[in-house]
């Protein structure tokens, strides 16, 4: 509740300097965002650990998934997972580096690092540091043999998709297009962390940490991003009558 109150006081603060044109809005609402993540991902750490709060739900929902899996969409549910896991989502990041270094944008290639390692670094930390226990592993459909918490799927296609999203729709000029755009990425970073539920290797609540430290990854890296972009586009220079 403390680092609740905490959030919300930094989100106020943040609106009154936007409104007194020391922040721009969007800047404001990404710190925001980024104070009530963080205070909800300690919360979910926290209870993780006490094994109390936010993780009542667990087994209520691998229980209730249990029964309802079916030949053809565990088949769908290990595609979809294999496309998300950290050896595909290195290696997405890894060649659009790759691309942007050979067109020489460096603004791309360094927000697309950033957001690939960072989520590779935290996960990885976190994992050490909680130590949380996957679900019984009779129910695993995949092998898996590290700790749970957080879902490493689920933050790093969150901020590997996320971020080369947003690269996608700054370049688009159509609305239609920004929004389909969009659209498939959520559907596949949601699909990813269902997936994990689905094959019985994670618990709802580190799918939903991956999610958030995802989304907190991505909104630090782009706004940097837009802060460099902005403070090194060229000015326009007057021309002559």
């Amino acid at each position: 509740m403390l680092l609740l109150i905490c959030a919300l006081l930094i989100g106020s603060a943040a609106a009154v300097l936007a409104r007194r044109g020391v922040l721009r809005w969007a800047g404001a609402a990404a710190l925001t965002t980024v104070a009530l993540l963080t205070a909800g991902i300690v919360e979910l750490t926290d209870a993780v650990v006490e094994h109390d709060g936010a993780t009542r739900i667990d087994q209520p929902a691998v229980d209730w998934v249990l029964p309802h899996r079916t030949g053809w969409l565990t088949r769908l549910a290990v595609a979809i997972s294999d496309l998300g896991d950290t050896t595909t989502m290195g290696a997405v990041a890894l060649v659009a580096c790759a691309w942007f270094a050979y067109r020489r944008r460096w603004p791309q290639f360094a927000v697309t690092a950033a957001a690939a390692a960072g989520a590779g670094l935290v996960v990885g930390i976190l994992k050490i540091a909680v130590g949380r226990a996957r679900p019984p592993v009779v129910d695993h459909l995949v092998t898996e043999t590290n700790q749970s918490f957080p879902s490493g799927h689920t933050m790093g296609s969150t901020a590997v998709v996320g971020v080369l999203t947003a690269l996608t729709v700054f370049a688009l000029r159509r609305r239609a297009a920004r929004v389909a755009v969009i659209a498939a990425a959520a559907v596949f970073v949601v699909a990813v962390g269902l997936s994990r539920l689905y094959l019985g290797v994670h618990w709802p609540t580190d799918i939903i940490a991956g999610w958030a430290l995802g989304t907190v990854d991505l909104i630090l890296c782009l706004t940097l991003y837009l802060r460099f972009v902005r403070h090194t586009e060229p000015r326009m220079v007057a021309q002559p009558a």
